[in-house]
């Protein structure tokens, strides 16, 4: 059995291997809502040949009770431990979800997304495009265990077709805040853990030269500020490439890094909607390094290229949650009407801009991509908004709604 999206904030038990041994006999696997993290029963740690005596790989951990024994909590690399033991997908089965995630997508005026999955998914992507039902622009980033082959072949970033090109070789450097295995430069509050590297640090600079001397550009995930700083540190002396080198989230940056990239050339690729669920676990975890999380007006003064995305599945791939978040500033729950840390909220265009001419210019698609003018490919969408809506703009983009939306000229939804 297996199933994704559980997530113990708020939760009074850690997650434990005996809950699903009390109701399922056969293996289980769950992915974290996160997905740095699965919890698996009795029966899968077996099946997996994992014991008290299988040491933590390096950027994981298996979480053990006080007698040493495996909880059924498996953090980042640790996971990896268990993949080779998981059936893959059937490729019918990716089709037909790839196909019913493209209806969500067209449906809520998305033309195009920036995609980290694996190889798999990478020649699911192909199949549709091959039976000419692909309707988005897709640029994909393969893992960094596809770079060998990449290379070989002879591949490199913005090869492919108009609908499917190939993107930048995605590493992880660390975890997550809903983890706790973001890597920090000092301890979460009122602990002594500064969560984990994920990948040591010449395994990454090795893997990063040998992609960036092949033509591929790097994308990098990276959250805590050690990891924020790690990745500039390994990301600035690369050659560029067709794309430009990327970091995935950057979440929480040092004071100290906040011009870096903007003066190595590299976009930070980041995720506002997190802010809906994140603000809470911020204050909690990393206090007054707050101010440098979601840091979007500071980041955007300094001539950061800013990409948003959604993170789908992690958070909605709804891009009104993204756009509310990066203009309220406000938790799911509420909270003040300022919003939280307002100092780093943004305005209506440049939130936008972030969603589209500067995501299109990230994926290489050339200075007319993501606007609105003549020559530009004819992907847009048409929004309805209620003007009646009070409160701030941010509101009333969450209560509007996609009502047509067109890719390449073709009107592919229409209310």
């Amino acid at each position: 059995m297996r199933g994704p999206g559980w997530h113990a904030n708020g939760w009074t038990q850690v997650p434990d291997r005996t809950a699903l041994d009390a109701v399922q006999a056969g293996p289980v696997y769950l992915d974290s809502l996160d997905v740095h993290a699965a919890w698996v029963n009795s029966a899968a740690l077996a099946a997996a040949g994992i014991t008290r005596a299988t040491p933590d790989p390096f950027g994981g951990r298996i979480v053990r009770d006080a007698a040493g024994e495996p909880t059924g909590l498996l953090l980042e690399r640790a996971v990896e431990l268990m993949l080779p033991h998981l059936p893959p997908p059937p490729p019918d089965l990716l089709d037909a979800a790839l196909r019913e995630a493209q209806r969500e997508a067209l449906g809520l005026g998305i033309t195009g997304l920036h995609d980290v999955e694996t190889e798999a998914d990478l020649a699911a992507f192909r199949r549709l495009e091959a039976n000419g039902t692909l309707r988005l622009r897709v640029l994909f980033h393969p893992p960094v265990s596809a770079l060998g082959s990449l290379v070989s072949r002879g591949v490199r970033s913005g090869a492919g077709s108009e609908w499917l090109r190939i993107g930048g070789i995605k590493m992880f450097l660390d975890g997550s805040l809903g983890s706790r295995t973001a890597w920090m430069l000092s301890p979460y509050e009122g602990t002594r853990d500064r969560g984990m590297p994920i990948t040591g640090e010449r395994e990454a600079a090795a893997a990063m030269r040998t992609a960036s001397e092949a033509g591929l550009a790097v994308t990098v995930h990276a959250i805590g500020d050690a990891a924020v700083r790690r990745a500039l540190d390994l990301l600035t002396p690369l050659r560029k490439a067709a794309i430009p080198h990327r970091i995935e989230h950057f979440q929480c940056v040092h004071p100290d890094d906040l011009d870096r990239a903007a003066a190595a050339g590299l976009v930070a690729s980041m995720q506002p909607a997190h802010l809906l669920t994140d603000i809470p676990l911020v204050e909690r975890h990393w206090g007054a390094r707050g101010a440098g999380a979601y840091a979007f007006a500071s980041l955007g003064r300094r001539g950061t290229p800013l990409v948003f995305g959604s993170d789908v599945p992690v958070a909605s791939i709804d891009p009104r949650e993204g756009l509310y978040a990066a203009l309220e500033r406000r938790s799911a729950s509420g909270g003040p009407r300022a919003g939280w840390r307002p100092e780093e909220k943004i305005g209506f265009e440049d939130a936008v801009r972030a969603y589209t001419t500067c995501a299109a210019r990230a994926a290489g698609q050339g200075p007319l991509a993501g606007t609105l003018a003549p020559g530009a490919p004819a992907d847009l969408v048409a929004w309805e908004f209620d003007p009646s809506v009070e409160r701030g703009v941010g509101d009333a983009v969450r209560a509007g709604r996609a009502a047509l939306t067109v890719v390449d000229g073709e009107v592919v939804m229409q209310r």
